[in-house]
């Protein structure tokens, strides 16, 4: 087979490194985020595509489980935050919002930290005093909130004034004390508040006060049902219900109000009150019929007469928080779970389930054995003797605390969202990331100046966490090289058409270490068919193999937001394609790379990353590859074009590939990003563009392009590239 039909399939300048190596696909970089920020990504490594750049991203979140520190606030006497609410995705497209309640007012999570302002968009001629009296929900005290809003948005003058768009009204305008309930109504999109004095309500627009229509009451629990809320509070109960408030349970021989929860199930509001017990409540369903109370308490097998919090779970079940422990109803009856020599503060239920408990010695995960799948189907088996009798469950108990996670032991709330689970502990709001699956997918046509059919790469990626232990990936990476014609004999002029291809799969695993340390290895298999369709009676050029990388990510590198990264990658054996005595190696790489968050504010965020890709091929005297063990720093002392002292060292730098990117995202939902590539050994001189669209939590699409700047052929000019990231 002519050695020409090679050089054409393998196109050295424009798609390798080096032209000194086979298996070009191992080196063919993937997603169009990373694409457009010139091909930069070790240090990034934050997504699917890290399977490629550096397998110790998957260490970190959002691939791996992860807990962070989201707000530091010291709170070790009373608790900063005091109370949670979350808006879980209604629609595909939208995502997940969550609000804090805290001592000082209210805070809310935007995707990446807290912030205590509501942003306005003004339409039309609207001024900024007008947004603030709708904002108010009246005009009283008018001109002292336009002051204050106005010096939170540094507008000075009236020209300051005819610039602004987006106002960002604070939450603490209105609400100034400090919260004792918070929740969010999914079915009118609303924000009700509680605190010590007073009951409020955010529409998305403006503040209503209940002072007048409630009174003066500490509020002390919120929950909806249906078009309902129904109102703890230190003197009764109350619904609001079509505008009206209406006071329940008189007949309690308490009216302080600690905590209630829905069963949607059942149809039932369970009572917290304190010095009395749980009360159970039927509400009525008409104006003729009656409310329906039943009170349980120590006989009945309550721990005590003072409980906390309330949580439901998947089953119908209710939990109840005490200081020593847990009352559970099984709906049969009431048992108790006691936490020796601790003390029990909130309690809440996931979407799996999953019972937390927080306590001043940490978080316990309690999955019952009846919200499992085989649990359920035991459950419904198991008869009333071997009820009564106590048959063996399958219970499942973790235990979160300082030495695996938290920051300090004693959490005062916890409250699942999604996938993730937030906490108030003594230093602040924490919280645990459950990571997603990824699922990557990318496309590039490759080479558009040279418009060769049929010539295209595609790569897809799946991440799977696991928990505890890091986090598996699993990726294809496949480069079609179309149809070739060359000659099937030096001699003839007889014209063969070869249909050549590339494909890359195998598996990737990353765990971390202590002090922000990750480690990564990735295992390869590879299938190079470079004259699939020949039929000139020669051998078939194909080779198939494998080989790995290993990597290693720093997070926080001396100060925080700056990651460092290493990778030798492509470590395996030299292949072959007919002859066995001609042996070409694979593309042994040492890969280098920097990222470092610029900006990390509320509504934008600057990333800049940078990469230094060194091909360390080396061959012996006698024109053999080297081991990969001799071959990666050998290459690098021994240049191929040689030289002396700091020559030598300049001629080993430049023949490895720079890659410079930054990313700009706005509101965690459009990214903008730019980049630069160069490769002296290959001609490359390179600006890349690209964008990203974040349509959900779950959803992400992302582009990008080539604009060659170099004296070369500048075969990539044009070349787009296409990215999905898609996370459940």
């Amino acid at each position: 087979m002519r050695k020409s039909l090679f050089s054409a399939l393998l196109l050295a300048p424009a798609l390798a490194f080096s032209a000194g190596s086979a298996i070009i696909t191992l080196e063919m970089p993937v997603g169009a985020r990373q694409l457009g920020m010139g091909e930069a990504g070790a240090a990034l490594a934050d997504d699917a595509t890290a399977m490629y750049y550096n397998p110790a991203g998957l260490a970190f979140g959002p691939l791996a489980d992860e807990w962070r520190m989201s707000y530091r606030a010291d709170s070790k006497e009373a608790p900063y935050f005091t109370c949670m609410a979350s808006r879980a995705k209604p629609g595909f497209f939208s995502k997940s919002e969550l609000w804090a309640g805290t001592a000082e007012g209210i805070l809310k999570y935007d995707g990446e930290e807290w912030v205590n302002y509501h942003s306005i968009t003004l339409q039309g001629n609207a001024k900024v005093k007008d947004a603030v009296k709708v904002y108010a929900g009246s005009e009283r005290g008018l001109e002292e909130n336009l002051r204050q809003v106005k010096a939170f948005n540094d507008i000075k003058t009236a020209e300051d004034e005819k610039h602004v768009v987006e106002v960002k009204m604070p939450w603490n305008l209105i609400v100034k004390d400090t919260i004792t309930a918070i929740l969010y109504e999914s079915r009118t999109e609303k924000l009700w508040v509680g605190t010590p004095k007073s009951l409020y309500r955010f529409d998305g627009k403006g503040w209503k006060s209940y002072d007048s229509e409630l009174g003066n009451h500490r509020i002390n629990a919120l929950v909806s049902q249906g078009a309902s809320i129904w109102i703890g509070t230190d003197n009764g109960l109350f619904v609001y219900r079509n505008g009206q408030f209406e006071q329940k349970g008189k007949v309690l021989p308490s009216q302080n109000i600690k905590s209630l929860v829905w069963s949607e199930s059942r149809k039932e509001l369970f009572v917290a009150a304190e010095g009395a017990g749980i009360a159970r409540l039927i509400p009525k369903k008409s104006v003729n019929d009656k409310d329906r109370w039943s009170l349980f308490n120590e006989e009945d097998g309550v721990m005590d007469l003072n409980p906390g919090a309330l949580a439901v779970d998947s089953s119908g079940h209710v939990w109840a928080a005490h200081k020593g422990g847990l009352s559970h109803f099984n709906l049969r009856k009431w048992e108790q779970i006691q936490f020796a020599n601790n003390q029990v503060n909130d309690i809440s239920v996931d979407q799996k389930g999953g019972v937390w408990i927080a306590t001043d010695k940490g978080v316990w995960r309690h999955m019952p054995d009846y919200a499992t799948a085989s649990g359920r189907k035991a459950e419904l088996e198991r008869t009333e003797a071997e009820e009564a009798e106590g048959a063996k469950r399958d219970d499942e108990w973790v235990h979160y605390h300082s030495g695996n996670g938290l920051s300090v032991n004693k959490v005062w709330s916890v409250l699942p969202q999604g996938n993730d689970v937030w906490f108030s502990t003594a230093s602040g709001m924490e919280q645990f990331k459950d990571a997603d699956y990824q699922l990557s997918a990318f496309y590039e046509k490759l080479l558009p100046v040279l418009n060769i059919p049929d010539l295209y790469h595609l790569y897809g990626g799946m991440t799977i966490p696991l928990n505890d232990w890091g986090t598996m990936g699993f990726f294809v990476n496949f480069v079609s090289f179309g149809s070739t014609v060359a000659s099937g004999d030096i001699e003839a002029d007889d014209l063969v058409a070869y249909n050549s291809s590339e494909i890359v799969g195998g598996f990737s695993y990353g765990t971390r270490f202590p002090g922000d340390w990750g480690l990564g290895l990735s295992i390869k298999f590879f299938y190079s068919d470079l004259s699939s369709g020949a039929s000139t009676g020669e051998e078939d050029a194909t080779t198939f193999g494998y080989a790995f990388d290993v990597g290693v990510l720093k997070k926080n590198l001396f100060v925080d937001g700056l990651n460092f990264a290493l990778v030798l990658a492509n470590i395996g054996p030299s292949v072959y394609y007919v002859d066995k005595t001609i042996e070409d190696p694979i593309p042994l790489t040492w890969r280098l790379g920097l990222s470092y968050e610029v900006l990390a504010l509320a509504d934008y965020k600057l990333v800049i990353a940078a990469d230094y890709n060194r091909e360390v091929v080396y061959d012996d005297k006698k024109g053999n590859p080297e081991p990969f063990y001799i071959a990666c720093w050998k290459s690098i002392l021994y240049p191929e074009q040689g030289g002396d002292g700091l020559s030598t060292a300049k001629n080993s730098l430049m023949q490895g590939v720079f890659n410079l990117g930054l990313e700009f995202t706005y509101a965690n939902t459009i990214a903008l990003r730019g980049g630069y590539l160069y490769d002296q050994t290959g001609k490359r001189s390179e600006l890349d563009f690209g964008f990203g669209f974040m349509l959900s939590d779950m959803l992400q699409f992302d582009f990008a392009t080539i604009k060659d700047v170099g004296d070369n052929d500048g075969v990539r000019d044009g070349q787009m590239r296409f990215g999905m990231l898609f996370k459940f």
